[in-house]
């Protein structure tokens, strides 16, 4: 029987992931992620290297995807970095990353061989988390409500088509979300949002209280500031 994605589960573990990291700004950057759950992420030049972490099937497994992960001597994400593309970098690690936290490789362990493919539920299931932990729902609805033009792919470190597809989810992802997990992911990044430029005198300040208004000269035309 096909696995079926269990949106709840991979979205709640998205944003309590996102949480506990700390990340504070955008883009999210998952190798940092991992490295705050204690969770080893490697370069594929590095793996060979050292012989006792190559293991028969990586190469397959990589053939396959930008990353994978193995779990012997211990759980480890491996990226190709020969790969350009950053934005595709960061999902397949983000991807993998959602395998982890939502426990695949001890629930399924059969599927969960470098070098196989997994279950497509499994795999859509890990896209969630993905898609949660880059371009979590509550902070695409603050910049996409307040600025826009300025909600697009690179901002999330996405590509073009996985941020499209982040748009598609959004609603359906949203439906899931209760007001305590939008508020613990939104308020590590108080600070980045916040940040606004005076158009008149150049000062950058945090708009705490909202009050529109530069602190030094009075202007009323602010830069809101996503750097």
């Amino acid at each position: 029987m096909a696995f079926t994605p269990r949106i709840d589960a991979a979205l709640r573990y998205a944003c309590a992931v996102l949480e506990d990291s700390q990340a504070d700004r955008l883009p999210v950057d998952p190798i940092a992620v991992a490295a705050s759950a204690g969770i080893s992420v490697l370069p594929f030049s590095q793996v060979t290297q050292n012989a006792a972490w190559d293991p028969w099937n990586l190469n397959a497994a990589l053939g396959m995807s930008h990353a994978t992960t193995i779990s012997y001597p211990g759980f480890c994400v491996i990226y190709r970095d020969e790969v350009q593309d950053a934005g595709r970098l960061r999902w397949a690690v983000a991807h993998e990353l959602g395998h982890l936290f939502l426990n695949h490789f001890r629930d399924y362990p059969d599927q969960m061989s470098p070098g196989f493919s997994a279950d497509s539920g499994l795999e859509a299931e890990a896209d969630i988390f993905a898609r949660n932990l880059l371009a979590p729902v509550p902070l695409v609805d603050v910049i996409r409500y307040n600025r826009p033009r300025q909600a697009r792919a690179p901002l999330f470190g996405l590509s073009r088509s996985a941020w499209m597809r982040r748009l598609e989810t959004l609603a359906e992802d949203r439906s899931f979300l209760s007001a305590e997990m939008a508020d613990a992911v939104l308020y590590p990044f108080r600070s980045y949002l916040l940040k606004r430029r005076c158009a008149r005198c150049g000062r950058v300040f945090e708009d705490r209280r909202d009050a529109g208004r530069c602190p030094g000269c009075k202007g009323e035309e602010l830069e809101w500031l996503l750097e």
